[in-house]
């Protein structure tokens, strides 16, 4: 008995010593910002893991670029794996580059943690050949080829684009699209006769917002609809009036109105029969639809 349970312990470890390093393995991308600079401009960084799957040791190659010209610099590094989510690294060498100016390329070591809820690789490096050059690393995993030549790795907006989604505190975007995938689009319903929402929306509003908002191209559509009871003209502004009562909720909390479109159908798109009381009060409702 005690043997099947050491040999189920070393079964758990292996296994998670095996997803560590294939989480961790491969190409990540980010920015490098140093600190103590009143206008600091950021490096472009890559950094490919290739890890040891015995010892959790690491080598590789990282890449930074000064954006927006052709100035780069290869180096090789070295590291290890200290937990599930904490990696160590230390560039060891400088390899090819290019330098069109007065930029010294430094060696940097970094201690980096993964934080799940965010998606971002993220620490604090410091140098031994620059013994004032330190800062933040922020990383996340790439879907592109770090490049080992003269060709930069992507086109520098990105580094741009990635400041921008860190300052609005937009997590990385396979976190996001988990996080859309995720959302489970409902009704908002209403009382007869009302276009008043309950509290009890707040809080699955408020996260839609965040939703459309971690995604650039994502637009929300509201329709507005109502049960059968009053006159299919008195329905279609009764169904716009919670179309646009909803639109009022989500905009305090921060949805662009150029991220809104609005549609109302009063009665005409019923989701369950108008003959019973269950029916009607399902019916009066507004939907949601990604665009």
């Amino acid at each position: 008995m005690r043997k099947m349970f050491y040999q189920l312990i070393f079964l758990l470890i292996f296994q998670l010593n095996a997803f560590t390093q294939s989480f961790f393995e491969g190409t990540w991308q980010g920015v490098i910002e140093q600190s103590g600079m009143t206008n600091p401009k950021p490096l472009a960084f890559w950094i490919e893991f290739n890890i040891e799957e015995s010892t959790n040791v690491i080598n590789g190659t990282s890449r930074n670029e000064i954006p927006f010209t052709d100035n780069y610099a290869l180096k090789s590094f070295q590291g290890k794996v200290k937990s599930a989510n904490q990696l160590f690294f230390e560039e060891v060498m400088l390899g090819n580059e290019k330098n069109e100016g007065n930029n010294f390329w430094c060696l940097i070591n970094a201690e980096l943690t993964y934080n799940d809820s965010t998606g971002y690789l993220k620490g604090r490096f410091t140098s031994k050949d620059c013994r004032a050059y330190s800062g933040e690393i922020t990383l996340f995993k790439s879907k592109y080829q770090m490049s080992q030549g003269d060709t930069i790795s992507k086109y520098h907006s990105w580094v741009t684009n990635f400041q921008n989604d860190l300052k609005r505190g937009w997590n990385a975007y396979y976190v996001r699209a988990k996080d859309m995938r995720d959302f489970e689009i409902k009704p908002v319903y209403f009382d007869h006769d009302k276009a008043v929402v309950s509290d009890e929306f707040n809080a699955y509003l408020k996260q839609m917002v965040s939703v459309v908002q971690s995604h650039s191209d994502l637009r929300i559509k509201i329709i507005g609809h109502t049960d059968s009871n009053g006159s299919n003209n008195y329905n279609i502004q009764l169904s716009e009036k919670r179309a646009n009562r909803v639109e009022k909720i989500l905009e305090g909390y921060g949805m662009p109105p150029d991220r809104v479109i609005i549609e109302y159908r009063g009665e005409t798109d019923p989701i369950a029969a108008n003959n019973t009381a269950l029916g009607k009060k399902l019916n009066r409702r507004v939907d949601f639809e990604f665009d």
